[in-house]
């Protein structure tokens, strides 16, 4: 099969030969497509090729345009004349479009656009991408109402040019006298990936019939040949053998000059989700780690021979040289082409089935989720917050929804979801005339916003209109009436929103009863002014720490303790001071403890709707912040270890708080309080289980080096078990127990060195020990506690903590 390559008034041609009669079948392929596109021009593209056709008319021959991610091309077939007629009248319109049709053609994409949804694998380039780039296509065209004719124009001259195009023809070589008449250029590259997912493999859970898979592979000849193989084995694996699916259809598309993408779907009725993702899950598995036998890829290569051998095929490779060359991809020969088929291998064919497994977003049915670990949650929520004004909902039953406004973004809450745009990273915000906004991030987070369902809201559309980019805000006609919410009856339009985030500043009710578990002079003597609102006392005292992560992590957990009740005034102060990652840090840290102080420490079945709302919201105003300060000291362990806490009471993902832990570690590796919050997080009542806790925990005594007192994390692990066993005496004195307490204790009191959080860990060795009934152990570590308590585990369980800590320490012969 034979290619030939020529130039048409500086366009790149690409000939064929045709089937012997006078029919010429043409494409004028441009470097421009959806991907290029911005969300609030969504639609661009498409508009313009609409434009240029209608110049074209009825002619007798067939014709048509197509828009995909990162081409456009106008095709027809005809003979001599009618081809070059054909794109002598496009290259025309696309010089000077018709904009007296600009509406109309607007009118005819919108009822386009009505019968066509993006489907399955619109979803999936959505989860992938995010709002630009390569997920676009996921999108409806919202750009279409705010485009202008001179919007119009100037993509046609910029993009539709004599350098961002190709030519393809099957039928002979270009006719004579054939003219591309298009202004100058530039050839366009491919858009860089964007990107909405933290880590591969992941996946997300939809309303849809069936499993998904998108993946990116190099573009190779492996990639190719690896899609035949996997559909032959889904079609048998979940139709002929289990019945499980009418249709596993696997694809292979060019994304741009080095990658391909690969997209599976196998549908299947409700029934039949739970076995219909485990088996498609493993049948991905399974050809990623177990090499194809030869005479499957002998097979498979023998079909891709096959169809490159098809009577139609010649099509097709004209159309593939002439993209190759706009998208910068190897140009090759049908021999090259044979040859590389011919030299693959079962190797060859489980490499690129790893890096499609790897590079894997899975998408399944609602309810179901994979079995297979290294698949993580895709993020469907935010975990940071805007700092701002905090909106009431109007409907005083939402008890746990609010809306945060403030100079960085919007967020939506309810419960402890979040959803954030930040204006930095905004995507576009469709705006109607009443006041409705709908903000998208790059991320393809939406946020919704309606005066009407927010109590003092009024001012909020005008603030999101001035602080988004002009060219990102999609202003829209007006909509009927029924689709504005209504104001709740007696709601008053004036009432001032909730400007406080900070609970009410009753001094009492902060004044902690807790001992110190320490000993340091100059903390103990800033706490009092810190309490009566000297926070530049609290700040100048964190800075002397920058350097020393196990006294900062001690003095911010006392610091900000004291500075509850005073968060709105260190919001004020770090406002001030945006570049200060102590008083970032103090703020992050003072909004934790207030949220906790709301919450309590009652169970859940104990807490009320509207207590949870408001930890809720005062919790999600310490991510900002705590991020912020964690930016501003990169060595800085702290923030990271805040961060823990913060994430478990909103709930962020397991795999959001694993990613937390790593960045602590990798800043601290035996840090106290890290260690100690991170078994927060893995015990049993929160994200993990009693075997992963301990297996945390041991691996940390045996990470320690001598002396240090982070082995007592193995102590707060197995205190923390004990709680869900009927009779904690009998667990903690179960021999293998004590015998590892007994161990972890001694590689501490072997050599010890001096650490801020001696006396804690003490305390916490202290209680294992007198728990496991080994009195002699726990008199020794109880000896150094002397009469305070701290304030968390272990004793803080107990009803009476302070009689427990008393009784215990005159049983083990202490007063």
């Amino acid at each position: 099969m034979e290619v030939t390559q020529t130039e048409v008034d500086g366009v790149p041609a690409f000939w064929a030969p045709g089937d012997g009669t006078d029919v010429y079948h043409v494409a004028l392929v441009f470097r421009i497509g959806q991907a290029d596109e911005t969300l609030a021009r969504r639609g661009i593209t498409h508009l313009v090729e609409h434009l240029a056709l209608h110049r074209v008319g009825q002619p007798e021959h067939h014709y048509n345009g197509a828009v995909d991610t990162v081409t456009t091309a106008f095709t027809t077939e005809g003979d001599r004349d009618e081809a070059t007629r054909f794109l002598a009248t496009v290259c025309a319109a696309l010089r000077e479009p018709p904009l007296e049709r600009l509406e109309a053609e607007k009118q005819i994409l919108r009822t386009e656009a009505a019968g066509r949804s993006s489907g399955a694998v619109g979803r999936m380039m959505l989860w992938r991408y995010g709002a630009a780039t390569y997920g676009l296509p996921g999108f409806d065209e919202l750009g279409l109402p705010a485009l202008t004719g001179e919007d119009v124009a100037a993509w046609a001259a910029t993009r539709f040019t004599r350098a961002n195009a190709a030519l393809a023809i099957v039928g002979g070589p270009p006719p004579a006298g054939l003219r591309l008449d298009l202004p100058e250029g530039r050839r366009l590259p491919t858009p860089e990936p964007t990107s909405a997912l933290p880590r591969t493999p992941a996946y997300f859970a939809a309303n849809v019939d069936g499993v998904g898979l998108s993946a990116v592979v190099p573009r190779a000849a492996a990639g190719n040949v690896l899609t035949t193989i996997l559909q032959r084995r889904l079609h048998k694996a979940l139709r002929l053998d289990d019945a499980l699916s009418y249709s596993a259809q696997v694809g292979y598309s060019l994304r741009d000059g080095r990658f391909a993408h690969v997209i599976a779907f196998a549908d299947g009725l409700a029934e039949s989700h739970p076995r219909l993702t485990q088996e498609f899950l493993d049948e991905i598995e399974r050809i990623a780690e177990e090499p194809v036998e030869s005479a499957e890829l002998a097979e498979a290569v023998a079909i891709h021979r096959g169809a490159m051998d098809q009577p139609g095929a010649v099509h097709a490779w004209v159309m593939s040289a002439c993209k190759d060359e706009l998208l910068g991809g190897p140009q090759t020969s049908y021999d090259e082409q044979v040859r590389r088929l011919d030299a693959l291998t079962p190797d060859d064919i489980q490499s690129a089935a790893r890096t499609m497994r790897d590079s894997a977003l899975v998408m399944v049915p609602q309810g179901q989720e994979p079995h297979i670990g290294r698949y993580v949650p895709a993020p469907g929520s935010s975990t940071v917050a805007v700092c701002g004004t905090a909106y009431a909902p109007a409907d005083r039953e939402q008890k746990q929804v609010h809306l945060i406004a403030g100079p960085a973004g919007v967020t939506s809450m309810i419960g402890p979801e979040l959803g954030t745009v930040r204006y930095d990273s905004c995507a576009a915000v469709v705006a109607w005339p009443d006041g409705g906004r709908v903000l998208i991030g790059l991320d393809g987070i939406t946020v919704r916003v309606e005066p009407n369902v927010w109590i003092g809201a009024d001012g909020l559309p005008a603030e999101i209109d001035r602080s988004v980019p002009a060219d990102r805000v999609v202003r829209m006609p007006p909509r009927p009436e029924e689709d504005i919410p209504e104001r709740p009856a007696g709601a008053a339009r004036s009432r001032k929103p909730l400007m406080t985030l900070s609970p009410a500043p009753d001094r009492a009710s902060w004044r902690t009863r807790r001992g110190m578990a320490w000993d340091d002079p100059a903390l103990a003597a800033a706490l009092p002014q810190v309490r009566r609102g000297r926070i530049d006392v609290a700040v100048e005292l964190l800075a002397r720490t920058r350097d020393f992560p196990e006294l900062r992590a001690l003095y911010i957990d006392n610091l900000s303790r004291a500075a509850c009740g005073h968060g709105d005034l260190l919001a004020a102060r770090a406002a001030d001071r945006p570049d200060d990652p102590d008083v970032h840090l103090l703020l992050g840290a003072t909004r934790v403890k207030e949220a906790w102080h709301v919450r309590t420490a009652a169970r859940a079945e104990h807490v009320s709707d509207e207590q949870f709302g408001r930890f809720w919201l005062i919790l999600s105003s310490a991510g900002e912040p705590l991020y912020r300060a964690a930016e501003l000291l990169p060595h800085d362990p702290v923030p990271w270890d805040n961060l823990q806490w913060y994430g478990l009471g909103l709930q962020l993902s397991r795999s959001e708080l694993d990613r937390i832990w790593q960045e602590l570690h990798r800043r601290h590796r035996t840090l106290f309080a890290g260690h100690y919050s991170r078994a927060q997080v893995l015990a049993p009542k929160w994200f993990g289980s009693e075997a992963e806790l301990l297996d945390f925990a041991e691996s940390a005594v045996e990470a320690a080096p001598p002396g240090d007192p982070v082995t007592a994390v193995l102590a707060a692990a197995h205190l923390e078990n004990s709680m869900d066993h009927d009779d904690m005496w009998e667990y903690m004195s179960r021999p293998e127990v004590h015998a590892a307490l007994a161990a972890a204790g001694a590689k501490w009191l072997a050599q010890p060195v001096p650490h801020p959080r001696t006396q804690e860990a003490h305390h916490l060795f202290g209680a294992a020990f007198y728990y496991a009934g080994d009195f002699d152990r726990a008199r020794v570590h109880l000896s150094h506690t002397g009469k305070n308590r701290p304030g968390a585990l272990p004793w803080d369980y107990e009803l009476r903590p302070a009689r427990v800590y008393k009784d215990a320490r005159r049983d083990v012969g202490l007063r």
